[in-house]
Parts: C-alpha cells; sequence; structure tokens
C-alpha cells in the first residue's frame, strides 16, 4: 500500500487512532457507510495517524476481507490534477488486493474495474496488467467502434465500483491533504458519501490552514463540502488533531534518536516544537549544537527543515532538489537524467537519504518506474523553493524532464496536466499552450469544470499572440459557461471573435461562437446585443437548421423573458424550434417555454400541458439535464399557482434527479426555490436556513440578484400572510447566518442586508429598495425581480383568478 512518510511509530495519538479504528469497526459491523474528517496543521502528525489507521485495521479486520486504499493530493504549479487523490487511492485499494496473497481477491477487484470503471483503469497498472487482453476504456470503446452502450461518467463508474466492491466485503479508503485537491475531487469524494450505502469508511484529511483559493475571492471547495456533510451527514466524525503534549513530545525525542541528548537540549525542543512531531523531530536531527542556536525564538518550520538539509552534502540537496521539481512522488529513472548520474549511483545516494537522514522512502511504482517518496509535503515545498532561485538552471531542469515525458507518450490523465505544468516552468510557451488545450478538453470530459477552466486559462496565457489564440478563447469561453461565469463567458467570446475574423472565413465555427456568445448574453440580459447576434445568424442561415433552430430559440426566450414582453411570439417561435430541431434537449426547452409562456398569458392549464411535455420527450430521450431541466419549469408553474405541496415534491425530486444523475447538484436555483416552497408553507426556520444555504453557495458575480430575491421573498410572505410573516423571517435569518453560513466575507455582508430590511417602511417594492438600500445593480435586481415572478408580468393577479375561479 503507497502510504505517506511517517514518524517510526505514532506517538501521543492512541485515543484518536481508538476512534478511528472504532468508527471503522462500526461500519464493517452494521453494514453502515461512515465518513471521518481529520483536521490538523502541517507536521501534527495527520499522516502518521492515517498510516498507523491503514496498517491497524488491515491486522485487526483481515478475517472479514477489509480492503484499504490510501491517495494523496499532490501540490504543484498547477496544484494537484482533476482525481489524483482518488486514483492513488485507487492503485493503493488494488495493491492491498494483491498483498492479500489471494490470487482470487485479485481477480475479483480486476474484474470489477472491468464492468464498472473501465475509465479508472489506466490509473491502476496492476489491473491493467490483469486486463490487458480485453479491457478497452471508454475512449477506446468509441474509437474501436463497438456496439456498446453510452458510457457512464467517471463518477458514475467510480460509484458503481465502490459498490460492486462493497458486495463482497468492507472498504476503507483514506484521501489525504485534501486542501491541495481541486474541485472535481471534493465533489466527487462528498457524493460518494452522499449515495454509497454499505460497510464503507471514507476518511478524509487536510490542513484548515491552507484553505485558500489563487485569488483570496472564493471560499475553498473542501470548506463548502465539510458543511455539506455537517448537513447530510449527522453522523459524520470530526477529528481535531492538538499538538503533542511535553510528555509526548519527549517520548517522540526519545524515540528518533534524542536518548543522545542533554536533558537541556530536549527542553529547548520541547519548547521551540511546540507539540509538532515533525518540527521536534527535525530539531532532533539537527543535533545539539544546532539546537542550541535556536534557543532564543521559536524558528518557522519551513526554516527548520531547510537548516536540516544544510547538513547534507551539496551533491545531495542538488540531487533532493531536482527529485521535488520532479514531484513529491517522483520517478528514479528521471531522477538520474536531471542528475546526469548514473541511475545505480542514484539508488545508492537515495538509500542513504533513506536509511541515515530520514528525507526519503521508497513509494509504490508507478508502472515500471521505481518511485521514491520525499519525507513531508512541507520539506517538498522548501526545496522546489530553493531550487526556483536558480532560474535558468530550474529552466533547464523542466526542459529536461519534459524531454524524459515526452518519451513516454501517449500519457494518461495524470501525467497531461503533469506535462502543462512542466512546460509552463521549462519555459516552452507553444507545447504548454498545446499541453494545456489537450488536457483542458479531457478534464472537460471528466466533468471536471473548474479544473478545465484552470487549464484553458493556461492555454490562453500561454498561445498569445500565436496562432493558437483563437481556440484557447473558444475553450475558456466554453468552460466559463459551463462554469456559471456568464459574465467572463461573454467577454471572451467577444475577444475570440476579434481574433475570427483575422482568421479565412469559417462559417460554421463563426456560428458555432456567435451561439456561444448570445446564450451567455442571454445569461447576463443583455438583451440588445443578443438580438443582434441571432438575428445575424438567422439571416446567414441558407434553410432549416440545429444552429437556426437555437437561434431562434434565443429569440423565443427574448420574446418571454426580455425587456418587452410578447407571449404570442414565444409561443409561435417554440412550435418552429420544436418541429426543425432533432436535439431533444432543444426540443424540451422549446416544449418548456411554451409552457412558461401559457403561465406568463394567465392560462396555467395549457401551461401544464406543455410543461408536462417537455418532461416526457426529455424522459424519453434519456437526457438527464433536460429532465432536471423540465421538472424545474413545472415546479415554477406550481408555485406560481400556490400549489405548495405539489411544488414541495417536485423540488425533492429535482433532488433525486440531482443525486443520480450529478446534474446540478447542490444547484443554487434549487436552494433559492426551496426557501421560497418552504416560507410559504409557513415552515420558517427550515425557510431561513435554505436561504442561508442559497446566500452562501450562489455566484459571487451574481450578488445582487440573491439579495433581491431575498427581498422579493418577504414582500410575498407580507402580501400573503401580513408583516409578522416577513420579521419571522428575518429574525430566522439573523439566526441561520451565524450557524449555518461558510462564508465570512457574504455573511457579514448578509447581516448588513438583514440590518436593511429590518428598517423597511410599512409600504415598499422590492426593486426600487434592493437598489437603494442592499446595493444591487438596477439590471440585477429587475432580473431577479422577473425570475421571481416567473415572467408573469403581474402574479397576484394570477393567483386571484384561480382564487376566483377554486
Amino acid at each position: 500500500m503507497s502510504h505517506p512518510p511517517a514518524a517510526p511509530r505514532l506517538v501521543g495519538r492512541d485515543r484518536e487512532l481508538s476512534r478511528l479504528l472504532d468508527e471503522l469497526g462500526r461500519s464493517i459491523t452494521q453494514g453502515a457507510s461512515g465518513v471521518v474528517v481529520v483536521r490538523g496543521e502541517a507536521g501534527v502528525g495527520k499522516s502518521s495517524l492515517l498510516t498507523s489507521l491503514a496498517d491497524h485495521a488491515v491486522s485487526r479486520y483481515s478475517e472479514t476481507g477489509l480492503l484499504v486504499g490510501y491517495g494523496q493530493a499532490m501540490l504543484n504549479s498547477l496544484a494537484s490534477d482533476s482525481f489524483q487523490a482518488v486514483r492513488e487511492c485507487l492503485r493503493s485499494l488494488t495493491l492491498s488486493a494483491e498483498r492479500s496473497g489471494s490470487r482470487d481477491l485479485l481477480n475479483r477487484v480486476a474484474d470489477s474495474f472491468r464492468l464498472h470503471a473501465p475509465d479508472w483503469v489506466e490509473s491502476v497498472p496492476v489491473v491493467g496488467h490483469l486486463l490487458a487482453a480485453g479491457i478497452r476504456t471508454g475512449r477506446s470503446i468509441a474509437d474501436n467502434g463497438n456496439p456498446a452502450p453510452e458510457m457512464d461518467s467517471r463518477l458514475d463508474q467510480l460509484i458503481r465500483l465502490v459498490e460492486d466492491l462493497l458486495s463482497r466485503g468492507p472498504l476503507l479508503l483514506v484521501l489525504d491533504d485534501l486542501h491541495w485537491a481541486d474541485t472535481a475531487t471534493i465533489d466527487l469524494l462528498i457524493t460518494m458519501t452522499l449515495k454509497v450505502e454499505g460497510p464503507l469508511l471514507l476518511v478524509l484529511a487536510y490542513r484548515p490552514d491552507n484553505l485558500q483559493t489563487g485569488d483570496g475571492a472564493e471560499t475553498h471547495p473542501l470548506r463548502r463540502a465539510v458543511f455539506r456533510l455537517r448537513r447530510y451527514r449527522a453522523d459524520c466524525l470530526e477529528v481535531d488533531l492538538e499538538p503533542l503534549s511535553a510528555r509526548e513530545t519527549e517520548q517522540l525525542i526519545r524515540q528518533v534518536g534524542g536518548s543522545r541528548l542533554p536533558a537541556q537540549s530536549v527542553s529547548q525542543i520541547i519548547r521551540l516544537s511546540a507539540g509538532n512531531p515533525l518540527f521536534a523531530e527535525s530539531l532532533v536531527r539537527l543535533g545539539e549544537q544546532a539546537v542550541a542556536a535556536h534557543a532564543g525564538t521559536p524558528s518557522q518550520i519551513t526554516a527548520i527543515l531547510d537548516e536540516r538539509l544544510s547538513f547534507l552534502r551539496p551533491s545531495d540537496q542538488r540531487l533532493l532538489e531536482a527529485a521535488a521539481l520532479i514531484g513529491y512522488n517522483f520517478e528514479v529513472e528521471y531522477l538520474a537524467q536531471l542528475a546526469r548520474a548514473d541511475i545505480d549511483d542514484v539508488y545508492e545516494r537515495l538509500d542513504v537519504l533513506f536509511t541515515e537522514h530520514s528525507l526519503v522512502r521508497p513509494a509504490e511504482p508507478r508502472g515500471s518506474f521505481d518511485r521514491y517518496t520525499l519525507h513531508h509535503p512541507l520539506l517538498a515545498e522548501v526545496l522546489r523553493q530553493r531550487a526556483s532561485q536558480n532560474g535558468p538552471r530550474w529552466r533547464r531542469q523542466h526542459q529536461k524532464l519534459l524531454e524524459a515525458l515526452e518519451a513516454e507518450h501517449p500519457w494518461d490523465d495524470e501525467l497531461q496536466v503533469r506535462a502543462v505544468a512542466i512546460a509552463v516552468a521549462a519555459g516552452n510557451r507553444a507545447k504548454a499552450a498545446a499541453f494545456a488545450a489537450a488536457a483542458c478538453r479531457r478534464q472537460f470530459t471528466l466533468g471536471a469544470v473548474s479544473k478545465a477552466k484552470e487549464l484553458a486559462e493556461v492555454a490562453v496565457e500561454q498561445a498569445r499572440g500565436t496562432a493558437r489564440t483563437l481556440d484557447t478563447l473558444e475553450l475558456l469561453a466554453e468552460c466559463l459557461a459551463a462554469g456559471g461565469n456568464h459574465f467572463d463567458a461573454a467577454i471572451t467570446c467577444a475577444t475570440a471573435a476579434e481574433q475570427l475574423r483575422s482568421h479565412s472565413p469559417d462559417t460554421e465555427r463563426e456560428a458555432k461562437l456567435q451561439l456561444l456568445w448570445a446564450r451567455n448574453l442571454r445569461m447576463t440580459n443583455s438583451w440588445a446585443e443578443c438580438r443582434a447576434l441571432i438575428d445575424q445568424l438567422a439571416a446567414s442561415s441558407s434553410g432549416p437548421s440545429e444552429t437556426l433552430a437555437q437561434a431562434l430559440m434565443l429569440h423565443a426566450e427574448i420574446a418571454l423573458c426580455g425587456p418587452v414582453q410578447d407571449v404570442e411570439r414565444c409561443i409561435q417561435l417554440c412550435d418552429v424550434v420544436a418541429e426543425m430541431s432533432m436535439d431533444p434537449e432543444l426540443q424540451s426547452r422549446a416544449y418548456g417555454h411554451r409552457g412558461l409562456a401559457h403561465l406568463a398569458g394567465y392560462d396555467p392549464v395549457a401551461a401544464e400541458q406543455w410543461l408536462n411535455k417537455a418532461i416526457e420527450v426529455a424522459r424519453e430521450k434519456e437526457h438527464p439535464y433536460a429532465e432536471y431541466e423540465a421538472v424545474h419549469w413545472l415546479s415554477k408553474k406550481a408555485m406560481a399557482c400556490l400549489e405548495l405541496d405539489r411544488a414541495w415534491r417536485l423540488l425533492e425530486e429535482l433532488a433525486r434527479n440531482s443525486k443520480a444523475s450529478g446534474v446540478a447538484s447542490e444547484s443554487p436555483w434549487h436552494l433559492r426555490d426551496s426557501s421560497r416552497v418552504l416560507g410559504l408553507q409557513g415552515r420558517v426556520p427550515e425557510a431561513a436556513q435554505t436561504f442561508s444555504h442559497y446566500y452562501d453557495s450562489g455566484y459571487t458575480h451574481a450578488g445582487g440578484r440573491a439579495t433581491t430575491t431575498l427581498a422579493c421573498q418577504l414582500h410575498e410572505l407580507e402580501q400573503l400572510y401580513g408583516r409578522r410573516a416577513g420579521d419571522a423571517m428575518l429574525n430566522g435569518l439573523t439566526t441561520a447566518c451565524d450557524r449555518e453560513m461558510v462564508d465570512p466575507e457574504r455573511r457579514e455582508r448578509l447581516t448588513q442586508h438583514l440590518r436593511a430590511l429590518a428598517s423597511r417602511p410599512p409600504t415598499w417594492q422590492p426593486v426600487p429598495f434592493a437598489v437603494r438600500w442592499l446595493e444591487a445593480p438596477q439590471a440585477e435586481a429587475e432580473a431577479a425581480d422577473a425570475i421571481f415572478r416567473f415572467d408573469v408580468a403581474d402574479l397576484p393577479r394570477l393567483r386571484s383568478r384561480l382564487r376566483a375561479e377554486g
């Protein structure tokens, strides 16, 4: 099993280890899944604890057939690539089966991969070798043209793999250093904790002080993920690792060789290390003289690690710097090439660094490549910082590493992302742009939208001023749109359009870009610009086509949702689109918008008919996103007509669909609508709690819409149930704001808005109030109001007519 570097023996963590083993025993005995979150500062002993957990679990529960997997997120210049920690965990789990000595068990695991997770096989060499004669990944199935059902997403495949393995015995999956994991990995793990049932214990570990995003603008996705676990998994066990006591620190010091130190030096190490095992161990290895030099004020642990390296001979320091350049886990063959040394000499020096200095340790191989692991991620950071100070040498080493990687084609997903970071550091802009674009497309296909966007941004930067600029801009626009950032997506489309004008005419490409641009303009309510683009598209169309159908669909949406509503035109255009298009998603959208147009025309009976038609088409064509969208439209009709119980049932169906298909998982607008229905049902505390989740998880660039929605929701409650209902909602939100929200900046902003709403006058209108007192931009406030009204010009009038008709 691939384990992280650890202290020789676990010290001072017996209580935490016992809790984790008891939790595993409960999961095995009850056949129920469990999740544990382990937190602690760098060097406090998380990895040592998890290593001991894995070792003790294997020995204690061997008779149950327990399989154990350990994976660790890694850091490089692009952070860890998507699912990297999960791949490590699957490799480790498979090696656990191999080391059990049971050929039947190993074959059973290999069959599970073959049947349920073919796209993960390339990540697990042991399984790949077993199945080499017959395995086909999803891509190779498609390439060979074999008749096969549509491949499930990587998330679905992993869920099915785990469920199949659980049918034969319990699993312990440990994921470490998740503060470096990407959003896709975190979403996948949290979805697993919420969906998988059976004897599975999932242990997630991270540094709480490292939960910062690159630009500081957004809350780290792991913080939100842990909050979701608290909401939906009441049995989630959270373990915070505290510093060691003075007695425990002394025990560790004696264990790692400090028995030769005088009592005064031991006392100084106890004081300086402040209970941090890695700090204490590093001080011990520096020796008595170095400890005395630190007697004045405590040093940062990174400074101590740097000093520890200074006691090595220069050639060993350079060897470790080259190793860190390759990665936290590094291939010996690559290291020999970078060091320009005989590979046997490299093995010899690594053995010395392992046995005498405890700075590296052997790791599981990657295919045919032997690998070692650096002692601790902090050591890798220190080494990379030292090596990067010599810029020319740093670039040259990356160039040599890139050459070694290119000789290893074809790349798996892991190496594909790794090559991007190496090419950037090597200063090879052409290759960096090409690699980043290819990796972006692959990550987008895998559903890792945040990582795809990051790679697209790298591609744009590296391709700037070259022939690849247009390709990379189009990629970035698609990623931004998929991530819900329609403002930046529209700007990127405009930039790409300028680039396209300098190219030779390409009608099909231009139409595709204009449609993407128009869709993003429509989502930002830029009606005039959107209309101009789709008019241009329609005029250039030579006859019925999917492109024309999409352009007409946008016209229909503008007729319904734009500044001048024209219900009849929307209905006519929707009929044309449904007839012209063969795309089930577009057909469902046309029927759905026709239903919404009837609702806006105060005809809920016709609205019901066409909204159900939209759902039927989506289900008939087995299109999960179209179905999700169509059910959402029907829930809008139910809310508009105050069919509250039905609206709630539909929203629950949306939640089930989201979990089953992975679309729109914990969508902000699903939370928004749920809060509204709960409030109208009189379930005010739940409504307030849900709205706080919506405000906390909504898009940063659309904050004005969230605050206007709150004003509209309060105003609706007061119209229907009186001022006291609005006050009750405000009181509930004040409580939920303190207890439920993750992002401190959003919490403070919402608190300020609640104070402003508490002083609202007896007669007030939500849009003017939001613009004046809640700092909502006029356009965003009007857009939020239109969404809240379901584009019905006079929602109270519709409801009055329904009451009058019984």
